[in-house]
């Protein structure tokens, strides 16, 4: 059994292959077969003129196309693909995935920020411990979303126009900066011993830099030496001393302020990167359609 995950965000686009390693099991592990990233920023074009231009757009058809190509290959057994903030916004995204389907076949599913959040959390939710309180915070190129989490269970989820791709391009609008410490302070206030969970590929990134280990929680103080040390470095010294990926390199310090303001506004003081993503829940989701879960 093989599945297919597609995620095309506002920086990157992503296409995960992998299979179940435990047949019958809800909640398995997967061994990864194959993984591609191919940074389109896409949000580029949309945070700026509201549209996916023509360049970007032929790059798309071309990465996807190439998954295709791969999906077939590997003999998947199933797939799936989903869209996020940049193609929320843009106004030309039914022509473009209009196009897709005709040369490909694969249909991109624009999923809303609470349906990108839903799946994400189901990808990690069994690991966490019943009896503790969670604010899981997803950092993307476009969107910011947050959600309660209490006795594993999602209580509440917001999704906010706060993204680093926009960030940089400084396309975040003041509002939005209003309306989420608002909703974080009214939902988040009261409730004591919060812990953070970090999803987005920034904050697995900022946790190899702190050499905290995955699986273990990283103290806010921690967080934000990293982010201190990595502020003041220039793109030139991101890349070639730090090792990051040039499109990594332009955003990761505007990731980090957005987790460590959003950690402060709610009292925690710790969180943890389950090394999960948009990916791993389609995935998930994919696998328990075929146990006939979903």
């Amino acid at each position: 059994m093989k599945l297919a995950a597609i995620d095309i965000g506002s920086n990157g686009v992503r296409l995960l292959i992998s299979r179940p390693l435990e047949p019958l099991n809800p909640n398995t592990s997967f061994k990864k077969i194959e993984f591609t990233r191919l940074p389109l920023r896409l949000g580029d074009d949309v945070f700026q003129r509201k549209k996916i231009g023509k360049k970007k757009s032929d790059l798309l058809l071309k990465a996807m196309k190439a998954f295709k190509l791969l999906i077939e290959i590997y003999n998947v057994d199933d797939m799936k693909a989903c869209a996020t903030s940049a193609m929320r916004d843009a106004k030309n995204a039914d022509e473009i995935i209009n196009k897709i389907f005709d040369e490909t076949e694969i249909v991109l599913n624009v999923i809303s920020g609470h349906e990108e959040s839903k799946l994400i959390i189901n990808s990690f939710m069994h690991q966490l411990k019943q009896s503790l309180p969670y604010i899981h915070i997803d950092v993307g190129g476009g969107s910011t979303e947050i959600s309660l989490i209490q006795n594993q269970i999602t209580i509440q989820t917001r999704s906010f126009n706060i993204g680093t791709v926009r960030l940089r391009e400084e396309k975040v609008k003041q509002k939005d900066w209003n309306e989420m410490n608002s909703w974080v302070k009214s939902v988040f206030t009261d409730i004591p011993q919060i812990k953070a969970i970090g999803t987005g590929g920034n904050i697995n990134k900022l946790y190899a830099l702190s050499k905290t280990v995955m699986g273990e929680f990283m103290q806010l103080n921690k967080l934000k030496e990293t982010s201190n040390l990595i502020l003041p470095l220039t793109q030139y010294q991101r890349v070639y001393d730090l090792q990051m990926n040039p499109d990594r390199a332009e955003v990761i310090d505007y990731a980090a302020q957005i987790y460590i303001h959003i950690m402060q506004l709610a009292g925690a003081n710790e969180i943890l990167a389950p090394n999960k993503g948009l990916k791993d829940g389609i995935l998930h989701e994919l696998w328990n359609k075929k146990l006939n879960l979903s």
